[in-house]
């Protein structure tokens, strides 16, 4: 089945990521921490970006029926 080899191609590229820092989780996260450090700049425009569609994209709160007493 097709999902079956998405899942399988998934599997086999963690596995490769995982045996490069030596199964190593704290590795894993240095080696993330130092590229995001590359990309600081790039980071830092998509969470502006980010923040203002959220703020944009806010519902105004209001009521469409009044209150029953």
């Amino acid at each position: 089945m097709r999902a079956d080899i998405a899942i399988e191609e998934i599997r086999e590229v963690r596995h490769r990521i995982s045996a490069e820092f030596d199964h190593d989780l704290d590795k894993y996260f240095a080696f993330l921490q130092e590229e995001s450090k590359k990309y600081q700049e790039q980071i830092n425009r998509f969470r502006e970006m980010t923040r203002a569609k959220q703020e944009s994209s806010a519902p105004a709160l209001e009521l469409r029926e009044r209150p029953k007493d």
